[in-house]
């Protein structure tokens, strides 16, 4: 029992003020206090006791952890989609954030509690100021990891494609520019954001919310003319539904290279590994010119006629469809 209990009982008990740690407070006092003349209203009390108490460890406990609760930052790695595990070597000096599982456990499992305190009524009552002030830590805090988590993954994703990639920053100019304004905040933000390892603190930065919903929204812009485009290249080329949009971007950067769009040839067509090309008599050889079919059985079969792979990508893949259904008829 706190201070605050003893004084309801000495309300109760209608007698002075009690303080159970004055050397002077007796076993006799306590009896002299009538309690068994209150038995309802002294068992009330005692039963608040308990609950305040429940209450009062495990905000206690919750104080403490996020105190001591850290995020995980990882070095980004371009080349992840290729699973490389080199991070540190192609990171660039760039993190981005990991929350662990037992930041999302705590954080799921301290909101489920503190949800159940605003439930308890009269119990919480003392304790309701500190409690709705940790629902507003945590949500506040959730809000901020799960937008920060989603930019952090929009920005991955489109990194390489605004900054590397020729064809998009020639075809979506606009987009470019809107992304390398987003590149530029998210990495100060990162730079700032490894500097407080505590969870709590860094994602209750004034402001940074704010910050990272406008980033997302200008990614989503990005994102939208991105698809928007690749979706053009389908609907000429419907063969390209059949390939991710990493691999399609790959093929329209290096369209004009037609070798290094041969490994995505057996995802378009069900049956064809590769194209085999032109050679002159001194064994010079014509990129740009298809002479043969290589099944992925193995089978080969010459093209009808030699078969130009110039132009648009989308383009000259229709035509060599068609191509090779002229050399199946034959």
């Amino acid at each position: 029992m706190r201070d605050r209990h003893w004084k309801t009982l000495s309300k109760i008990t209608k007698t002075k003020v009690i303080d159970p740690t004055d050397a002077k407070f007796t076993f006799e006092e306590a009896i002299s206090l009538n309690v068994h003349l209150h038995v309802e209203d002294v068992e009330e009390l005692v039963e608040t006791a308990n609950k305040e108490l429940k209450i009062e460890k495990k905000l206690k406990d919750i104080e403490t952890i996020w105190k001591d609760m850290t995020l995980t930052y990882v070095p980004f790695s371009k080349d992840e989609d290729l699973h490389n595990n080199d991070d540190e070597a192609h990171s660039d000096g760039i993190y981005v954030i990991k929350p662990s599982e037992e930041v999302i456990e705590a954080l799921e499992s301290h909101q489920l509690e503190l949800q159940s305190m605003i439930g308890m009524g009269k119990f919480v009552d003392f304790f309701k100021d500190r409690v709705m002030f940790w629902q507003s830590q945590l949500g506040s805090m959730e809000d901020t990891l799960k937008i920060w988590v989603n930019v952090s993954r929009s920005w991955t994703s489109l990194e390489s494609i605004f900054l590397a990639s020729a064809d998009i920053r020639s075809q979506l100019p606009d987009d470019t520019k809107r992304f390398e304004g987003i590149d530029s905040e998210f990495k100060e933000l990162m730079k700032d954001a490894i500097t407080q390892p505590n969870c709590l603190s860094v994602c209750l930065v004034e402001g940074r919310h704010d910050i990272l919903v406008s980033m997302m929204s200008r990614l989503d812009l990005c994102q939208k003319s991105l698809n928007e485009y690749l979706d053009q290249k389908k609907k000429i080329f419907p063969r390209f539904y059949f390939v991710s949009n990493v691999a399609l971007l790959d093929m329209l950067a290096n369209g004009t290279n037609p070798p290094k769009i041969m490994k995505y040839l057996g995802d378009c067509y069900d049956s064809l590994n590769e194209l085999t090309f032109f050679s002159d008599e001194k064994g010079v050889k014509n990129i740009k010119l298809a002479v043969e079919m290589i099944a992925k059985d193995g089978e080969r079969l010459p093209l009808s006629e030699p078969f130009p792979l110039e132009g648009e990508v989308e383009r000259y893949l229709n035509n060599l469809t068609e191509a090779m259904r002229l050399t199946l008829k034959l």
